[in-house]
């Protein structure tokens, strides 16, 4: 009897772990698609930042072009774009040198 009992104690804690093993995977699955679905949010929240830097930049340049800075910063910034747009000019002025000759 006493081997019965003892057989039947090892099942109920077998079934119980098997329960909860159960009750684990099904945690796990669901916490893997939360990860994944926070993945995919975060991928288009840096999509929608590189957008915003990206319209950020153009919105700088247009404050250049119309020559009403406010302050250093935007100055400095001014000069910058002013300098490249100049080094780009030399270029394509070389290119066109070289073209014709």
């Amino acid at each position: 009897m006493a081997l019965e009992q003892y057989i039947q104690r090892i099942e109920d804690k077998l079934q119980q772990l098997i329960k909860k093993l159960q009750q684990s995977q099904a945690d796990n699955a669901m916490l893997r698609e939360q990860v994944l679905e926070h993945q995919e949010a975060l991928r288009r929240q840096e999509a929608t930042i590189l957008s915003l830097d990206e319209k950020l930049k153009l919105a700088r340049i247009a404050t250049v072009t119309q020559g009403n800075g406010l302050n250093e910063e935007e100055d400095a910034f001014r000069k910058e774009v002013r300098g490249k747009i100049n080094d780009y000019i030399r270029e394509i002025d070389r290119c066109i040198a070289l073209l014709n000759s």
